[in-house]
C-alpha cells in the first residue's frame, strides 16, 4: 500500500516560515528529484513575531515560501526508513534571530512510476497544449510500486511525494505533526 504524503489541514499562517532566496540554494532545486553534490550555499529560513516556540516546536513538518522544511524527529524517520530516497540538507533556521539546530530541508531523490495510468483519472494540465503534463484528479497506485522504498516523488507528476504503508504508520506511530497521508487525491 502506498500513500501521498500532503501538508496538514491546518497549519497557523503566523508559523510560515520565509525562505532566503538571496542567500539561499534555488528553491526549485528541491522539487526535481534530482541529488544535489556541492551546496554552495546553506538553505535558510526566518520566522518572526509573536512566535509560542513550544508550539512551533510541536509540528515536525514546516511551511514555507520556498522548499519543505522538516524537524530532528521527521529527520531520523527518514534515515531509518528511506535513506537512500531522501537527501537531507542542514538548514539555518532563525525564530525572532535565535538559532533553531537540527532542521532539514528534504531532498527526495528517488523517482519512480508510482500511479496506474489506466486506473487514475486525470486531465491535462493545459488543456489543448500536445504533450501537456497531467494534472491528476484521482490516483490508484500500481500494485507494489515502492517495493524497497519508503519514500519517493511520482514520475507521473514529480509535485506528488509518495510514502510506503511501513513510513506512514511510522509517523503516526511517533505522532510525527504538519503532515497527513492519504490513499488517493
Amino acid at each position: 500500500m502506498c500513500y501521498l504524503l500532503l501538508p496538514a489541514d491546518i497549519y497557523p499562517d503566523r508559523y510560515w516560515f520565509k525562505y532566503n532566496f538571496n542567500e539561499s540554494p534555488d528553491h526549485l532545486s528541491f522539487k526535481k528529484g534530482t541529488p544535489q553534490r556541492d551546496w554552495a550555499k546553506t538553505p535558510r529560513f526566518h520566522l518572526q513575531g509573536e512566535i509560542d516556540l513550544d508550539r512551533l516546536l510541536l509540528f515536525d513538518w514546516f511551511m514555507t515560501d520556498g522548499p519543505d522544511l522538516i524537524g530532528p524527529r521527521l529527520s531520523a524517520l527518514i534515515r531509518q526508513y528511506a535513506p537512500k530516497d531522501v537527501q537531507l540538507i542542514d538548514a539555518e533556521v532563525l525564530v525572532n534571530g535565535e538559532p533553531l539546530r537540527g532542521f532539514q530541508v528534504p531532498n527526495i531523490t528517488t523517482v519512480i512510476n508510482c500511479l496506474d495510468m489506466e486506473e487514475s483519472v486525470y486531465v491535462p494540465l493545459l488543456p489543448g497544449v500536445h504533450g501537456s503534463p497531467p494534472h491528476f484528479i484521482s490516483t490508484i497506485f500500481r500494485p507494489n510500486a515502492l517495493d524497497r522504498h519508503g519514500l519517493v516523488r511520482s514520475n507521473e507528476d514529480i509535485s506528488l511525494i509518495v510514502a510506503s504503508a511501513e513510513f506512514a504508520e511510522a509517523c503516526r506511530a511517533q505522532n510525527i505533526t504538519g503532515i497527513r497521508f492519504q490513499e488517493n487525491l
